[in-house]
């Protein structure tokens, strides 16, 4: 019953960070704290950071709907399992993807690729590593 708790509140506390919930808006200055992720994002349309833990190095948008995240020294993009959600400002039929390492980023990141009906799309995303 214990081990139930604990994964629960974990999976809670997961979920807030990515949905931009109390680790991600606890604090209105650029860099925050998620005390229940290795990292954290919040991203713009245009790429631009809105929010990240000092885990989070760059993030650049080398083209409509792709983003490359690159990690800080001490996080393996390689072992993590990101997850990332649109935020509620994107379009219905958004769709986001997430995948690590890919020859199209730089090396240590996290590719994000947006799009709206099968297309190409910038949308506003969160990205959280747990």
């Amino acid at each position: 019953m214990r081990t139930k708790l604990v994964l629960a509140g974990l999976g809670v506390a997961t979920a807030g960070a990515a949905f931009g919930g109390i680790a991600m808006a606890a604090d209105p200055t650029n860099t925050v704290r998620a005390p229940y992720a290795q990292a954290a994002t919040s991203v713009g349309p245009s790429g631009s950071i809105v929010q990240k833990t000092n885990t989070i190095a760059s993030v650049s948008k080398p083209e409509t709907g792709l983003y490359c995240v690159v990690l800080a020294a001490g996080i393996d993009a390689g072992r993590a399992v990101p997850a990332a959600t649109l935020s509620a400002s994107a379009d219905w039929g958004s769709e986001i993807r997430v995948s690590r390492n890919h020859g199209s980023c730089p090396g240590n990141s996290i590719r994000v690729t947006t799009g709206t009906n099968g297309a190409a799309a910038d949308q506003a995303f969160y990205l959280v590593i747990p």
